[in-house]
Parts: C-alpha cells; sequence; structure tokens
C-alpha cells in the first residue's frame, strides 16, 4: 500500500487499512509506555502501543559479541532500586538475582580536543569521594519528595528552594561535594550537556536518588542472571502479543465529540490503522520550552585503542584537584574496554540539538585520530567501525531557574488529563527505569477514572 500523501506537514489522503478500539493507546513503548501498558491490562482495560522502533525498550538495548557470545547492555546498565518498584519485574518472570561485572581497567584522563592526557590529573581518592556523594545524597534526600518520583509536590514559583534554582557548580560549591562530582558527571550527569551551569534540580533528576544510593552501596543495580537488561522487555512484548503496533508512528490525532480519541498511525510498509481509544497516554520527553542535549552510546573498535584502557574526557583547566569544570557538548565523555571481549569499546557520546548520528560518529573518529596524533594511542592500520551505535535521542530536558519561577512546573502538570490525554516519561519523572515506573504507578489510576 502507499504511503500517504503529505501537504503542509499534514497527511492526507490516508487509505485505512484496520480500525481498532481500546480503553487507552500508549505512545511510545521504552520503559515508561511499557509498564503502562502491563499495568493497565493488569487494570482489566485494554490497551494498544504505538512503538516506533521494531522492538519495546526504549533505551534498554544489548548487543552480543559473535567472537565470545558475551551479552552487554547498551544504553541502561541496570535497575536501580526504588521503592518496590523491582517487584515488576518479578511480576514479568524475569530474576533480578544477577551482579554486575566489573572490569579492571587502567584510567587514562585525557583532554579529547588535543588528545593529551590531562597534565597531573588524579582521581578524587575513595576516601575523598565517597563522604562526598553522602553529603550529596543527604541533600538529594531533603528534596526527594519534590521531585521523585514526579513532581506531585513540587512547591509553588515563590517557594521553591534555592538549592533546586541554583547552578549545578555553585550547589556542589555550597556544599562541598567537588570530590563527588567526576563520579556524578561520569555516571549519568553528562548527559546534561553543561552539567555545572543547568539548575541542580536537573542533575538531581539525571543524577539522583537512585544512582548515588547505588555508588553508596546502600540500595541495588539490579540485572537478570543473564546480565541482559532486555529480558525484560522481551517478556512483556510476549505478554502484550498482537497489542503492540511495532514500527509505527502516529501521523494524525483528533478529538471526536464523544471524548474517543481517534488516532490514524502508519508503519513502515505504508499500512494505516485507525485507533480509536477512550484515553490516551504518551511518553513526552520534549516541550517548546525545554533545553536538551543528545545522547549517543555503543559499541566501536578501533586498532589503535588499547584493551584494558579506559580513555575519559576531562578539561585539560582541571589541575590535580578541580573537579568542576568539564567538557560541554558536543564532546565524547568517554571510550572504555569492554572486558571479556577481543577488541571492543562502549563509548557515550553527548551532542547538541544540531547534531546527528553521522555528525557524532565524525567527532569520534576525529578523537581516536587525534589521540593517535598526540601519542596517546599507537598509530595502527585499519579503520574505526561502530558494531552497535544508539542514538537515544533528546535527553534530560531542562529550562532556566528563571523558567522554573515563572511557574514552569505547574503548567506542565497542568497538562495532565486536558482532553483526555495524560504524559509520562522523564519529562515529568526522571530518566531511571524504576522511579518511571513508580510515577506511573501514582499516575495511572487518574487515567483509568471514569473508565
Amino acid at each position: 500500500m502507499r504511503g500517504p500523501k503529505v501537504r503542509d506537514g499534514v497527511s492526507v489522503g490516508l487509505v485505512i487499512a484496520t480500525t481498532i478500539s481500546r480503553d487507552v493507546a500508549v505512545i511510545g513503548g521504552g520503559a515508561a509506555g511499557a509498564h503502562a501498558a502491563v499495568w493497565l491490562r493488569d487494570h482489566d482495560k485494554s490497551v494498544v502501543v504505538v512503538e516506533k522502533a521494531s522492538q519495546l525498550g526504549g533505551h534498554t538495548a544489548f548487543y552480543e559479541d559473535p567472537a565470545t557470545g558475551k551479552v552487554i547492555n547498551v544504553g541502561v546498565q541496570a535497575w536501580m532500586e526504588y521503592k518496590n518498584t523491582l517487584e515488576f519485574v518479578e511480576r514479568m518472570n524475569v530474576s533480578t538475582s544477577g551482579s554486575m561485572q566489573f572490569t579492571t581497567l587502567d584510567y587514562q584522563y585525557v583532554d579529547f580536543k588535543t588528545g593529551e592526557p590531562v597534565p597531573d590529573y588524579a582521581a578524587p581518592v575513595p576516601d575523598d569521594m565517597y563522604p562526598a556523594l553522602q553529603r550529596y545524597l543527604d541533600v538529594l534526600e531533603k528534596y526527594e519528595d519534590m521531585v521523585l518520583p514526579g513532581f506531585f509536590n513540587f512547591p509553588e514559583p515563590e517557594s521553591i528552594p534555592e538549592d533546586l534554582t541554583m547552578p549545578f557548580g555553585e550547589f556542589v560549591e555550597k556544599y562541598d561535594l567537588e570530590a563527588a562530582v567526576p563520579q556524578i558527571w561520569d555516571s549519568t550527569a553528562m548527559g546534561l550537556g553543561d552539567t555545572m551551569n543547568v539548575p541542580t534540580l536537573f542533575v538531581m533528576q539525571a543524577s539522583g536518588v537512585p544512582m548515588v544510593r547505588a555508588l553508596l552501596g546502600v540500595a541495588a543495580a539490579a540485572v537478570p542472571p543473564s546480565g541482559r537488561l532486555f529480558d525484560l522487555f522481551e517478556a512483556i512484548a510476549k505478554f502484550l502479543g498482537d497489542d503492540v503496533l511495532y514500527s509505527s508512528t502516529v501521523v494524525s490525532a483528533t478529538r471526536q465529540d464523544n471524548k474517543i480519541v481517534s488516532l490514524k498511525v502508519e508503519n513502515d510498509d505504508g499500512d494505516v490503522t485507525c485507533i480509536e481509544a477512550k484515553r490516551l497516554l504518551t511518553e513526552k520527553d520534549v516541550f517548546d520550552k525545554f533545553e536538551f542535549a543528545t545522547v549517543y552510546a555503543g559499541l566501536l573498535r578501533h586498532p589503535s585503542l588499547q584493551n584494558s584502557t579506559s580513555y575519559t574526557n576531562r578539561s585539560p583547566t582541571t589541575g590535580s584537584s578541580n573537579y568542576t569544570i568539564f567538557p560541554t557538548a558536543s564532546q565524547v565523555g568517554r571510550i572504555d574496554y569492554v572486558g571479556g571481549t577481543e577488541d571492543l569499546f562502549q563509548f557515550t557520546a553527548v551532542g547538541t540539538e544540531k547534531d546527528t548520528a553521522e555528525s557524532m560518529q565524525a567527532l569520534i573518529a576525529k578523537t581516536i585520530d587525534t589521540m593517535i596524533e598526540a601519542g596517546t594511542a599507537p598509530e595502527s592500520e585499519g579503520d574505526l567501525s561502530f558494531p552497535y551505535f544508539a542514538n537515544h535521542g533528546k535527553m534530560h530536558p531542562h529550562v532556566t531557574a528563571e523558567d522554573l519561577r515563572a511557574g514552569f512546573i505547574q503548567k506542565q502538570l497542568a497538562l495532565q488529563g486536558h482532553r483526555f490525554t495524560w504524559y509520562t516519561g522523564a519529562a515529568f519523572s526522571a530518566g531511571f527505569t524504576t522511579v518511571l515506573w513508580e510515577y506511573n504507578d501514582i499516575l495511572l489510576p487518574s487515567v483509568i477514572e471514569g473508565l
């Protein structure tokens, strides 16, 4: 079947192949959408999930190394323990009894712009880092109820604590957290693009309570016995069966007088399905007001990179003990050898909204070439290749402190339920799978109220 004609950005001339009716249509089958679909089924509601990819899971993916058979998580590395949300994994008959595997690496701290090691740089020693992480957690827990699992209890604009609106760099100085920042940045916070200058609220979302508790060893970082987080989404896909439309996008949406949402959904083959639903739940990450970075992750090979080595991007102005200055987007954050493989390296890179997969691959190539030219990595014969490259798209949406004080969060919350549409996802919660599940558990009863 031919796809629709497009005029002024609107699809016209759509030929409907199938019409289905459901209580709730869920747009997006990532961590939040897939969980919501199961929750709705468990509460006796009919559901359909519209997923643009060929599989569920969002940022949860994996690669199996054909040379060794090793399974490598790409993107999400573990489920961070948060309240009772790991019960959902067990509900899908997936065990959390596995353990994360770590490899001892030789850490090289390099200015990726010049390819040269940062002179005299030394990572914080554990006796400094762990107390700083504990101080960070102490402050996080003070505000936890305001920001997690969502903004349900967020204060009115005039009552927002200054700690949440000040730039993260000032927050770090206020609470003497310098020795914790490299770990926070390397783990997830680099994805904010310019971490030290965004309002602290958004660093708390990107690298907050669940992450820091896991780093301190007071909460679990759970994985299945296989080590393969995608086991969960395979189980969800099997459970939902034909109620998932894969490789599909919404091309039009209308609200009928009888309060039915009518969606026209097109798949990669041009087939069009009409969905009539009483409620709409969408994984919404970006609104017009948001600023954001783009995050890329995956696996690469290059013969000049040395096994058992981690190449980590650092600013040359850091010196030996300044842990508050970091590269900003666009940048390659780190390239780490994957233990148990012959020559695979895992990378994380952060771009701006103007970047693409192609521009970031070129930046990674330039980064490696620059290290070779500087003598940090040896010359070799062979080319860069990407066995797995994931474009995670727009990540860690955030606004300015002025926007927060102008009532941005309150305006965002007011969208919930308008025209029988509800929103889930990191923009309303936080970028941790388990926090999103807890957010859904609170939100979804209001979605089905009156059905």
